[in-house]
């Protein structure tokens, strides 16, 4: 088995279909098994993964894979990018249902509780036909449980009990409740992680990093016939603490803390079926998205100065709604998928004094693509029309729309060896602004340029997958443009920002990657780098890219068949990058700044003492030099002293037990 099923993350271009080959289980306790390609076909469920692990938050799932990094801190401090593009160029959904818009820039917009985790699906770079609206950057897709998945078979009611505790510094604990009665069936899951401040590797306690953190997912599905099946789900993501305003930043800034209450509630009803007629499946879903952020001043704001003009209390809102349609029919061995996209947003700040306190944005968009087997090559073309209506907080309006193509392939030279190449393009509409900001006194003063037009992402790949036996490699190189780049550009005589097309991004990179597994042994070692550039500059911004060094992975895990245990080690490397730094008035290179780079090392071992999935009794290490470190995505740049410091070392201990 390759890099995609030992380490969890496949290089696969996720618009080509891949020959099936048998894939064994990994060895690994922690591992959680990601897809990268989105056709239809079998998925491989993480429920069981997550319990023979201490995960306590999506980072530490999606930290260790190939060309992904998160930013420091904890809760929605947590910035998330792909091959060094940010938030503004991702796309986060589960069970097809996402938004695109941020409260504040200070903090991430992704909340997602992995205790409700199924799958897990990455996409880097943009989007084929069918990868759904505005992927240009990256897509990050997961799926939700399902009573369905943790019922045994002849099993009609069940129930899993997990408790944890961690010395850096808190505890967790979820209960699952699931049952079947006929064609219908059920699920309940709540779960807590509690965590006080924590310490970073010099044993500073990091202020105003205690969060709590609350989720549950409330699950009822109706399967009305083999073959096509309903489901009605809610689930809502809670983070409550005292808290700085720039959750992503260390320190106050003069500001006292602020009791902060961010909630994400989601309702979605899914509909798959089978073999209507010429279809040959059916995949929709309708949903609907609330966010809500309050913020209460826990001791007295400045009277002078910038500061004194922030509001005590605030309240930003987010909606999002929408619905998919995908659809697919076969002929021979060839498959065409069609489908329908939609969502519609607003943001809301009822504090607003200035402008209309709200803004709206409808996309839409259109599909077909085709994935013609042609042994021994597999060819995927697909064409894309994505359309938005926007309006802002000043009543400015503003409509386009884009043609997207893609073009994939996938050449089995032999039974060992793939080669692959894609060519794609994506585009994302302007962006709402930031609700927390449509509440200041100047939150009328961002506006949309006249000639404003949508970005256009561009994405080619050149790859290979190679295996024998044991053995297996991969290697892609890519270059990613954006055309039509959105950006702001401030005018200081009018103190007017405008978001408008400010030129090019371009970032070339590649990911190479080796491994071994026999019986329950696995080896791992990889390597990941990007080098975003706006306009041939550096320009880190902390929404759309961030430059990093070279990234290093690499894993070591063994399972021994009895007693039933698995332990491993997994390292995490950062390379140092030198920041170039400009004159102001010039532009030229006046010098060069750095970005420090680290290493870290992480140990675990599970014990199943009932030689099943019952029973789960799991010990992990994080960060076992206890290393101070920074994430080269901190929002903070080369300013170290405003960086948020990754924890020290983390002993976590936790059980889980299925009835």
């Amino acid at each position: 088995m390759g890099w995609a099923g030992v380490y969890g993350a496949a290089l696969a271009e996720e618009g080509a279909a891949r020959p099936e080959r048998p894939v064994e289980e990994a060895p690994a306790a922690d591992t959680v098994v990601i897809t990268a390609s989105r056709l239809p076909g079998e998925t491989r469920p993480t429920w069981q993964a997550i319990q023979r692990s201490t995960v306590l938050d999506m980072k530490d799932i999606l930290v260790q894979q190939p060309g992904l990094s998160v930013s420091g801190g904890s809760g929605a401090s947590q910035q998330w990018y792909v091959r060094g593009l940010g938030e503004n160029e991702l796309t986060f959904t589960v069970d097809g249902a996402g938004q695109s818009t941020q409260v504040f820039h200070h903090q991430s917009r992704f909340m997602f509780d992995p205790a409700l985790l199924k799958t897990i699906q990455i996409d880097k770079g943009a989007g084929a036909a069918s990868a759904g609206i505005g992927v240009t950057g990256g897509a990050i897709r997961m799926t939700t449980v399902d009573a369905t998945d943790l019922l045994a078979e002849g099993q009609t009611v069940g129930a899993r009990v997990s408790l944890g505790a961690h010395s850096n510094e808190g505890w967790s604990g979820s209960l699952a409740g699931y049952g079947r009665v006929g064609a219908f069936d059920a699920l309940l899951v709540v779960n807590r992680v509690d965590d006080r401040a924590y310490d970073d590797g010099d044993g500073q306690s990091v202020p105003y990093s205690a969060v709590q953190q609350d989720a549950y997912l409330a699950k009822l599905g109706w399967t009305l016939a083999d073959g096509h099946r309903l489901v009605l789900s809610q689930r809502r993501e809670a983070q409550q603490g005292a808290r700085p305003l720039r959750l992503n930043v260390l320190g106050l800034a003069g500001l006292p803390p602020f009791d902060s209450d961010l909630t994400q509630t989601t309702t979605n009803l899914e509909y798959e079926g089978a073999d209507l007629g010429f279809l040959t499946q059916v995949r929709a879903n309708v949903f609907d998205m609330q966010v809500d952020d309050q913020r209460n001043a826990a001791g007295p704001m400045p009277t002078t100065g910038f500061a004194s003009l922030l509001p005590a209390r605030s309240r930003a809102e987010l909606h999002s709604s929408g619905a998919n349609l995908e659809l697919a029919s076969d002929w021979g061995d060839h498959r065409l998928l069609y489908g329908y996209n939609l969502r519609r947003e607003e943001i809301r700040n009822p504090g607003a004094t200035v402008g209309r306190g709200r803004e709206d944005k409808t996309d839409q968009g259109v599909y077909v693509e085709g994935i013609w087997s042609f042994e021994p090559v597999t060819l995927t073309t697909g064409l894309r029309y994505d359309r938005y209506r926007m309006t802002n907080t000043s009543s400015q309006q503003a409509e386009d729309g884009v043609w997207n193509p893609s073009l994939a392939a996938v050449w089995a030279v032999s039974p060992r060896l793939d080669l692959t190449a894609r060519a794609a393009q994506a585009s994302r509409s302007p962006r709402l602004h930031e609700a927390y900001v449509l509440g200041l006194p100047w939150g009328d003063t961002y506006r949309l340029a006249d000639d404003i037009k949508p970005e256009r992402a561009f994405s080619r790949e050149l790859g290979l997958d190679w295996h024998d036996g044991p053995l297996s490699a991969t290697a892609t190189v890519f270059k990613q443009t954006i055309r039509d780049y959105l950006g702001s550009r401030y005018d200081a005589a009018t103190d007017i920002t405008t978001q408008a097309n400010i030129g090019r991004l371009e970032s070339p990179g590649y990911e190479l990657a080796v491994a071994w597994q026999q019986d329950g042994l696995a080896l791992r070692l990889g390597t990941t780098y990007s080098e975003p550039r706006v306009n041939g500059r550096y320009e880190q911004s902390t929404l759309d890219n961030v430059p990093t060094g070279r990234q290093w992975l690499s894993a070591v895990s063994y399972r021994f068949a009895a007693p039933r245990v698995t332990v491993s080690w997994r390292g995490r490397y950062q390379q140092r990058l030198s920041v170039p730094l400009y004159d102001d008035t010039t532009g030229a290179v006046s010098g060069h700044d750095a970005k420090p780079g680290y290493g870290v090392h992480d140990v675990s071992i599970t014990w199943q003492p009932l030689a099943t999935d019952v029973l789960n009794l799991n010990l992990a290490i994080q960060n076992v030099g206890n290393k101070r470190y920074l994430s080269q995505t901190n929002f903070c740049y080369t300013n170290q002293t405003a960086c948020l410091p990754e924890p020290g070392r983390d002993v976590r201990l936790s059980a889980n037990y299925k009835f």
